[in-house]
Formats: C-alpha cells, sequence, structure tokens
C-alpha cells in the first residue's frame, strides 16, 4: 500500500474527520431524540453543573483556598494558586457569597447572572482560539483546516469540558498558542509563546513537559526564560493568599489528598483501564493494581521521553508529550483528552505516513468521540483509544531509541 503522496494524505484526514464529525451528528441526535440518555444527563438534570468553575471560585473567594472546609473537604482544594486568582476575582461580582457559605454548597452558582455571564464568555473566548489556533496548527488546504477545526471543536473533550467548566479548556488555547509560535519569526509572537506555556503550566501544571521541545532544539537561553516565566506563574500567586508561601506544602498536602481520594475513578490512566474492564478485581485489590499501574506508567513515560528526544518527526514527538501529558497524573480526568488535539494534528501534518499512524489516529478518534451508553462502555471510548495509541507509542519509542542508538542510525522507520 502506498502511503506517499497527497492524495493518501488526505485520506488520513478525511478519516480524522468523518469519524469526529459522525460523532458531533449522533450527540445532537441523541441530545434532541433521545433527551440525553448517553450524553447529556448531567447537563439536562443540573446537578453539579460546570462545578468544577463554580467550586474554585467559591474556595477562592475567601482568600484561603487551602486550608478551608466549607462546602468540600481538603482533597478538592487542589488547584495551582493562579487558578484560584482568576477565581477569587470572579468572586467579587457575587453579591452574597455569605448565603453559599451557609448552605455548604458553591454548585447552585452557576444560577448567578454575573456567574453565568462571565462563564459564557470564557467559553466563548476560549472555543474560538481552538478553532482559528488549529486552523493555525494544522497544514494543507483551508477547508481541510476549517474541517479540522470545526470538528475538534465540537467533539467530546471540548464539550465534556464545557459541561465540566474545567480551566482546562484555556489551557488547551494556550498550548495551542504555544505550539504554533514557540519557533516563529516573530520575536514578540516567539516570546508570547514562552509565557503562555508559563501560564498553561501555573493553572495545570503537566504542560510544563512541552518546554522539552524547547531542550531538544538546544535553545537554551530561551529555556532559561521559559522556566523563569513558569517558576513566577506557579509561586508569586501564592503571596495573593492568606499565609503566602506558607500555603505551598498545604496545596502538595491537598493534592496527596487528592490522588488518594480518586484513586477508584477510572479515569484516562492504565488505572482506569483496569478499573473500567476488570472492576471486580481492581476494586478489590485497588492498592496493588494503583501501585502495579504507576510503575508501568513510569516506564511507558520514560520510554516516550526518550524518544522524543531521538526521533526526527515532529508528530511522532508530540504523541509521546501529549500522552505525557494525559497518562502520567495520577489522576486524569476525561477532559484532559484536550491535550490529544496538538499531536493528532501533527500527525495529520506529517507528509509521509508510516504504518502505525493510522492506528494512532483510530484511537484519536475513539478517545475524541467516546460515547454513553452500552456501546461506549465497550468500544468506543478513551479507555481502548488511549490503549491503542500507547500501544502504538511504545512500538514507535522502542524502534527509534534501538535505531537511533544502534549501528541502523540512518535507517528508515518501518512504523
Amino acid at each position: 500500500m502506498n502511503l506517499h503522496g497527497i492524495d493518501q494524505k488526505r485520506k488520513y484526514e478525511y478519516f480524522f474527520i468523518i469519524c469526529i464529525g459522525a460523532y458531533v451528528l449522533f450527540t445532537i441526535f441523541d441530545f434532541m431524540i433521545c433527551k440525553g440518555a448517553v450524553q447529556w444527563e448531567t447537563l439536562l438534570n443540573g446537578r453539579d453543573f460546570i462545578a468544577d468553575y463554580t467550586n474554585v471560585i467559591g474556595y477562592a473567594s475567601n482568600r484561603n483556598p487551602y486550608d478551608s472546609t466549607i462546602a468540600n473537604g481538603l482533597q478538592e482544594r487542589a488547584y495551582p494558586p493562579l487558578q484560584y486568582v482568576f477565581s477569587y476575582l470572579i468572586s467579587l461580582t457575587v453579591p452574597d457569597m455569605q448565603y453559599y457559605y451557609d448552605i455548604q454548597d458553591f454548585t447552585s452558582m452557576y444560577m448567578n447572572t454575573q456567574v453565568a455571564m462571565l462563564y459564557l464568555l470564557f467559553v466563548v473566548i476560549s472555543v474560538i482560539g481552538i478553532f482559528e489556533l488549529v486552523r493555525g496548527f494544522k497544514n494543507g488546504s483551508n477547508l481541510v483546516k476549517t474541517l479540522t477545526a470545526l470538528a475538534l471543536t465540537l467533539s467530546f473533550p471540548v464539550l465534556i469540558t464545557i459541561e465540566r467548566g474545567n480551566s482546562v479548556l484555556i489551557v488547551i488555547v494556550f498550548v495551542l498558542f504555544y505550539l504554533c509560535f514557540y519557533d516563529h519569526d516573530n520575536r514578540v509572537l516567539r516570546e508570547m509563546a514562552f509565557i503562555a506555556l508559563a501560564l498553561a503550566a501555573g493553572i495545570k501544571l503537566m504542560p510544563a513537559v512541552l518546554g522539552v521541545l524547547l531542550i531538544i532544539e538546544k535553545r537554551w537561553k530561551e529555556v532559561i526564560r521559559t522556566v523563569i516565566y513558569g517558576l513566577a506563574s506557579f509561586f508569586l500567586p501564592f503571596l495573593f493568599f492568606e499565609g503566602g508561601f506558607k500555603n505551598v506544602p498545604l496545596f502538595f498536602r491537598n493534592l496527596s489528598l487528592q490522588l488518594e481520594a480518586y484513586k477508584f475513578i477510572p479515569d484516562c490512566t492504565l488505572r482506569g483501564f483496569i478499573l473500567t474492564y476488570f472492576p471486580d478485581y481492581a476494586y478489590d485489590n485497588i492498592d496493588s493494581v494503583k501501585t502495579i499501574c504507576t510503575v508501568v506508567t513510569l516506564l511507558i513515560c520514560t520510554l516516550m521521553l526518550v524518544a522524543s528526544f531521538l526521533t526526527k518527526r515532529k508528530g511522532d514527538r508530540l504523541v509521546y508529550l501529549c500522552m505525557l501529558l494525559i497518562i502520567m497524573p495520577s489522576h486524569s480526568a476525561s477532559y484532559n483528552l484536550l491535550y490529544l488535539f496538538p499531536c493528532m494534528i501533527a500527525l495529520l501534518n506529517e507528509t509521509d505516513k508510516l504504518k502505525l499512524d493510522l492506528f494512532i489516529l483510530l484511537g484519536g478518534c475513539l478517545s475524541i468521540c467516546t460515547l454513553g451508553g452500552p456501546l461506549g462502555s465497550i468500544l468506543v471510548n478513551w479507555h481502548v483509544g488511549l490503549l491503542i495509541i500507547i500501544i502504538c507509542a511504545v512500538i514507535k519509542s522502542v524502534e527509534v531509541i534501538v535505531k537511533r542508538l544502534g549501528k541502523n542510525k540512518s535507517a528508515d522507520l518501518i512504523y
């Protein structure tokens, strides 16, 4: 099978676009005809709606987010301080915050007009940003760029993140901006890209991994500046809250409590796969499963990180690094599937497709097009999709390491 040439490349692209487009049509059908039986239960019943947005506003409102137990326990207060700063500013628009303290619940805050309007503004800015940056990152004709951007913008990770109200929606905008402009000829845009990466890391920590791209290219001055931006975006916001830097150990304490509290959640990790498909064994042996999955994940991540330094393909490099963002955290919710966007686009941008590229794109489609109901619980979900990508990425990693460090350094990659 000849996988070279623009016609073959377009087949990959249209395969990707059609898969996501079919998911979008199914979701519209589900919402309009089936009354949300599969995808929209949380949205329609109103419970816990955009809770990651409203809860964080409540946690930050008294400027003591790391040591207060109003509404929820300390395990829920594990966000980096930069996010709490933004949330505190939003809390100033709430006319009666004491009401939510009294009822010990912040989730109903979405019915507050100011909070709702600010969230709508946040969503509109983020979605437009995703759409335009995907178009900018994707190569090819304007039609292909637009269709790819539209498909991704309407896909499961974006929809579930909007419903959750999670800040990763703006983080992916920062990540895409960084990837679009970190090697741009315009010095101002390049510097803004480094700041965007620092902001992404300041909000969600894990995007800092993408700074490896600068290290790989040995751009040491830019590495130093980006590290300075990143440290500032993480540590300086602590000064905004009661106790200042004394909140640093409290943050890590709460993060540890969260990882323990969420160990039974079947999220985007190897442990999540076992919890989904082997629940009886996993729940009875959760600590052993957690330990084994942690060790295996660290080995896989180390392998992919090494391969990212050795591969010459940008698509493969971003597959490795983006998968680190998704599977490395001990708790990685479904909204982290947004990190698949850059690596899927980069892989589609590759002129010469390799044998495993189609399987990685298939895994990406299964993840990005996650369904509910019987079909989704068995096949079309992120557990299956991510496992396919992980297996392919490990094969590619082993191959590139063997060939680049062995005698056949100039050999063409097969997979």
